[in-house]
């Protein structure tokens, strides 16, 4: 389906491109500011051995704002990855044990070549879990209630999650959103990416099973009973079907812009961080450069010869 990888790398430029741009800033703050407050304010008479103001060029809030930005970035990313994993990981342990294949799953497992684990858990979900090796996972409840050819529509949706590791993506994709949780943009890019990857699998599905057997599977699945399985990928976890089949009908994503607000919000926090940088204070080698080699501005003095002053 059009668009699908597009969404992904969407997210993945913009959050790149933001966090590098942090990072930098980042570097120079403490090239600067933490330079003079580690040196005990001893290193320049005219710039880290007075007191710095609050406002002003030689300020110290820039830095310290560029610092706790970029540090609570870097913190609230890990929190998200440890957070989805250990989440996912004991989720999936509360499923119950594995049920042999019955001959029915063995045939859709053969024909779409993956693995299969039947659960036995009563409710109604199947998913693909695993971030390195993903698996597929379907209950015991979607077997029994699913005939042969809308079975084979749900797991040919998970089978496409499993060859473009769609798992690994989501937990990524979830992480850098969450890390960048002052840019309104990078979590509508987010919520567009996941979507994506279920319309691109859900295409996968229609073209080995029939639209009509995924459509009626999932309506049977969808507003059924199931758990939450942290950053696995589930057959029913989009409950827009509207725009589900409209990008099965079209075998294109709908198109969704941002909404103005986030927009403006977006480019006014964008504005912020190129303003930042604009404020942080010179480095002291910048300083002790401009003491050493002060610029010479010529003048002509009053009998017209060229001379010069050093301010």
């Amino acid at each position: 389906m059009k668009g699908v990888a597009r969404s992904f790398w969407a997210v993945v430029v913009v959050v790149v491109g933001v966090e590098a741009f942090v990072a930098v800033l980042a570097i120079r703050a403490v090239n600067t500011d933490l330079t003079c407050w580690v040196s005990g304010l001893e290193v320049l008479p005219n710039g880290c051995g007075v007191p710095i103001a609050i406002v002003g060029h030689q300020s110290w809030v820039p830095a310290l704002a560029v610092l706790l930005l970029c540090s609570s970035t870097i913190l609230v990313g890990l929190g998200t990855l440890v957070t989805q994993y250990v989440r996912t990981r004991m989720a999936l342990r509360r499923l119950g044990p594995t049920l042999p294949s019955p001959p029915m799953l063995l045939r859709i497992e053969e024909m779409l070549a993956i693995e299969v684990g039947l659960s036995s858990d009563p409710r109604c979900f199947c998913c693909c879990a695993g971030i390195l090796f993903p698996k597929v996972i379907i209950s015991k409840g979607m077997f029994e209630l699913l005939d042969e050819g809308q079975l084979t529509a749900v797991l040919a949706h998970e089978a496409a999650h499993v060859r473009h590791r769609d798992p690994a993506r989501a937990l990524a994709v979830r992480c850098a959103s969450n890390a960048l949780f002052y840019l309104p943009l990078a979590r509508h890019l987010s919520k567009k990416s996941l979507v994506a990857s279920e319309l691109g699998a859900d295409s996968a599905a229609a073209t080995v099973a029939g639209q009509p057997a995924l459509v009626r599977a999932l309506l049977d699945i969808l507003g059924r009973a199931r758990p939450g399985l942290g950053t696995v990928t589930e057959m029913a976890s989009l409950d827009a079907l509207d725009s589900r089949i409209e990008a099965l009908q079209t075998r294109a994503l709908p198109r969704t812009r941002p909404k103005v607000l986030i927009q403006v919000t977006s480019a006014l926090v964008l504005g912020g961080l190129i303003l930042l940088g604009v404020w942080l204070p010179r480095s002291p080698t910048q300083l002790h450069r401009q003491i050493a080699h002060p610029v010479h501005v010529e003048h002509s003095n009053q009998n017209g010869q060229a001379g010069s002053t050093a301010p």
